[in-house]
């Protein structure tokens, strides 16, 4: 027989026990990589934009198209669970109005980062587009946690 565990050992272990269901049972289950993973693609999206301006449409597409399998790819049980995420990624019972705050919110974000890059290159600041995506991704903790409010709060 093993021996005993102390009692550090024990609330280390039961710590550790009530962590990971937290984590498994939270309605936010995303790997915390993948914000990393769109933050950096933003800011070098910006920067290649705006070194290579030719360039700047093919860019978007690559973009739009990184972003989007990193949307949906965990959606799928064995892409999802290889990615790192715990369950499917998807709100379970977020309503109506909830899912068009969360559209608002991205619009709105996408609609400030166009605005804020038009503004700059109207002024004549070197990198406008590097400025405003670094703007957005310093900003991420905002708009992700205006993102998952919907999720959580019942009321919206």
């Amino acid at each position: 027989m093993g021996t005993q565990p102390t009692p550090e050992e024990a609330a280390s272990a039961l710590n550790e026990v009530a962590e990971r269901r937290e984590q498994a049972a939270s309605t936010n289950a995303h790997p915390v990589w993948t914000l990393w993973v769109i933050g950096a693609g933003a800011i070098g999206f910006g920067l290649a934009s705006d070194l290579w301006p030719e360039r700047s449409t093919e860019l978007l597409y690559l973009f739009a198209t990184g972003a989007l399998l990193l949307v949906f790819l965990p959606r799928w049980k064995r892409p999802g669970s290889a990615m790192g995420y715990q369950s499917d990624p998807r709100p379970v019972g977020i309503s109506a109005r909830g899912r068009a705050l969360r559209a608002l919110v991205m619009l709105a974000l996408m609609a400030v980062f166009a605005a804020g890059a038009v503004a700059l290159r109207s002024w004549d600041v070197p990198y406008p587009t590097t400025i405003a995506s670094f703007v957005v991704v310093v900003t991420m903790p905002l708009w992700h946690r205006l993102l998952n409010r919907a999720a959580r709060d019942p009321k919206v």
